[in-house]
């Protein structure tokens, strides 16, 4: 994840000489920037796939496939809703359809949100990603989306407490806690205690409060209800807006291992 919170969001999904960006809510100078600390020249993007309109995950997708010629997957929904001009279309996705995207099988999936908005099956050689990154409530049919997947990128967006006491609105606080708005520490630990599949290796925490939540209470959280669940073997990341995650290497996961991960998470981005 080149980047997670209400900021903006932008994701690499890797396989080989194949790339793909999960929704481009960056400016396109900064994921140009941030892909380039990975080593990733910006032209080789093959495509880009949104999970919904809101600026933060969209920002800069229209310009940075403008300028790199890269084609957008959108559902039908979310096209309505953002109205992208001058753009390379790629494809329709279709919720709870199959869409091949270079080489990536993606499964949207309608969730929960105040947007119209998908979440991903994503099949790849080398396993299963679950990617559901702004969802107000875990559904029955999304659990069992998730079920199958060797690696979990979820939303872990407030803590409870400190929601209540938020300097925010009460308004906004009761978006942010409803079934259309952000999923909370608590509600993903009750999913992970009693849900989480047999095949998942690791959790990515994703679009976190900077208001609301801190990193450790995401992860002592998160970790404890694995704890609770029998399943400490699973690893934990917590993505942030200002630094690049670790790289996961899917295939290590699939493969029943753990600790695998490497990067830069412990490093600011320079500014």
């Amino acid at each position: 994840m080149l980047g997670s919170g209400s900021s903006g969001n932008a994701t690499l999904v890797a396989d080989a000489d194949r790339y793909v960006l999960i929704d481009v809510g960056l400016s396109c100078r900064e994921v140009t920037r941030r892909l380039s600390l990975l080593g990733v020249n910006p032209s080789s993007i093959d495509a880009i796939v949104i999970t919904h309109a809101h600026g933060d995950h969209t920002r800069g997708a229209q310009v940075f496939s403008r300028r790199h010629d890269v084609p957008i997957y959108v559902t039908e929904a979310i096209r309505a809703e953002w109205r992208p001009t001058n753009i390379s279309v790629g494809g329709t996705l279709i919720p709870e359809g199959v869409d091949e995207v270079c080489g990536f099988r993606f499964l949207p999936f309608t969730i929960p949100h105040d947007s119209s908005a998908v979440g991903f099956q994503i099949e790849t050689a080398d396993g299963v990603i679950g990617y559901v990154t702004d969802v107000g409530k875990l559904t029955n049919s999304i659990i069992e989306r998730l079920r199958a997947c060797h690696l979990l990128v979820v939303e872990s967006n407030h803590a409870e407490e400190l929601l209540r006491f938020s300097p925010y609105a009460r308004s906004v606080r009761e978006r942010i806690s409803g079934d259309g708005g952000h999923l909370s520490n608590e509600a993903l630990a009750a999913f992970i205690k009693t849900d989480l599949g047999p095949s998942v290796r690791c959790i990515v925490l994703a679009h976190l409060s900077r208001v609301n939540n801190l990193p450790e209470i995401a992860a002592t959280t998160c970790r404890e209800a694995l704890a609770a669940g029998g399943r400490e073997e699973v690893n934990v990341v917590v993505a942030q807006q200002d630094r690049i995650t670790p790289t996961i290497d899917l295939s290590f996961l699939a493969a029943g291992n753990v600790g695998h991960i490497v990067g830069l998470q412990q490093t600011l981005l320079p500014f």
